[in-house]
């Protein structure tokens, strides 16, 4: 007991002193998506302003350099699971519900390192809740960014089969199997539902054992309070833009751009679509995903001249692309939180489109925003954009690059955090 009291001691001088150890906990730790930079890029603020920053990840060959690598829970690949055998299919869907060994090597890290604070990102499947109430018995606080509507809905982002389904987060998440809302699947769309139901209604671990969730945007604050949650757990905190001076020199650029994962919801067809509306634009995809070689062969057999697809890009090689385009699009067909590709297009000065969803019109002015799914519409506002005069795409483009970096200063974001970490409730 008295051992006890020490450690509290200790851990709340930490917490009043300049300088902490910060927990940062999220399933990948290499460039990956949005989630995974800002992860990346808040780690990187936190330790140039003398704070220790200590990750909690999944192993994988692409993870970046850590010597708490040992402490990572296995790999787990959800994506690949035809040729997987039943016993393995029950072994992962343990670790879904609850992943002993995340909890483990929690515990054995957590006697090495005194922590201050644990702050969570995308958690869930890869490892999960059982890290919590390790977290928690120890006395560390423990903030949580949401990236995504996963505390609502079994698949994430409430959009399947070519809408938008809330009431699958509705009551016991049952809607999910009914309406197959994981991958078109009764089997994963019910494991996935018995993971919320046994995690929020049974368990209840993130209700009990999270303080605060950081929501980037007022959309996705509201939607959770929405549905049940509690207004008080909750503080809005937008994202900050990650650019170096040198990278934001004005550029008028040529072409359309659309950079993200390639898949149903990103509405990346409707660009497409728009795209044969305006021939004598030309238009680049840059990214991956599950409908990349279906769209390669739209495209292909459609005879479409002024499309072309770049691959995967990422770091500066993504922020050259990004450059050199006149305008960037996001043309999802699902609800946004606070995309990350708006503030950084912005921040370049760019012209930046996107569909009216969940938190985009938070970031842009409503002449910027097409109705989801009109690709008519968007075929219209580029086409008027990209024919307007280069002075006046300039004049646009350094009012939006000098609110964007004022509005989500960087240094402002670490200070919100800071605070939030500090605070005692």
């Amino acid at each position: 007991m008295e051992c006890f009291w020490i450690q509290k001691f200790l851990k709340l001088s930490s917490l009043s002193s300049l300088y902490m150890k910060i927990l940062q906990v999220h399933k990948f730790y290499y460039q990956k998506d949005g989630a995974t930079n800002y992860m990346l890029f808040l780690s990187s603020l936190l330790e140039n302003a003398g704070h220790t920053v200590i990750p909690f990840s999944m192993k994988g060959k692409r993870n970046r350099e850590t010597p708490f690598e040992k402490y990572f829970v296995s790999e787990l690949n959800l994506r690949d699971t035809e040729d997987v055998s039943f016993l393995q299919k029950i072994s992962t869907a343990k670790k879904i519900l609850y992943n002993r060994e995340a909890k483990k090597n929690l515990q054995k890290l957590l006697l090495q390192e005194n922590i201050d604070v644990a702050h969570l990102h995308n958690i869930y499947h890869h490892i999960g809740p059982s890290i919590l109430r390790v977290l928690k018995k120890r006395g560390i606080k423990i903030i949580m960014t949401l990236h995504d509507l996963k505390l609502l809905s079994p698949n994430y982002i409430m959009y399947h089969h070519g809408q938008i389904h809330e009431e699958d987060a509705k009551g016991w998440y049952t809607s999910c199997i009914k309406n197959k809302c994981v991958s078109d699947s009764t089997s994963q769309s019910a494991l996935l539902t018995f993971e919320m139901i046994f995690h929020h209604k049974i368990m209840k671990y993130y209700e009990r054992y999270v303080d605060k969730f950081i929501a980037p945007s007022e959309f996705l604050l509201n939607k959770c309070v929405e549905y049940g949650w509690p207004r008080e757990k909750f503080v809005h905190i937008p994202h900050p833009v990650d650019m170096k001076g040198e990278e934001m020199s004005y550029q008028d650029g040529e072409g359309v751009v659309y950079a993200g994962r390639i898949s149903e919801e990103k509405g990346v067809r409707i660009l497409l679509d728009a795209a044969m509306r305006t021939p004598h634009i030309p238009y680049s995809i840059i990214g991956e995903g599950p409908e990349l070689p279906a769209l390669h062969l739209d495209v292909k057999r459609k005879g479409m001249k002024n499309v072309t697809f770049l691959g995967f890009q990422e770091g500066g090689v993504l922020k050259k692309s990004l450059q050199k385009a006149r305008i960037l699009v996001l043309p999802s067909l699902c609800y946004e939180n606070a995309p990350l590709s708006i503030l950084e297009g912005q921040a370049l000065g760019k012209v930046v489109l996107s569909s009216d969803t969940g938190g985009t019109k938070e970031l842009l002015e409503s002449e910027f925003l097409f109705k989801r799914g009109d690709s008519e519409g968007l075929a219209k506002k580029i086409d008027l954009w990209y024919n307007k005069a280069s002075t006046e795409r300039k004049k646009l483009g350094m009012r939006m690059q000098k609110e964007v970096l004022k509005a989500h200063d960087q240094n402002d974001h670490l200070k919100s955090i800071l605070r939030l970490y500090r605070a005692k409730k």
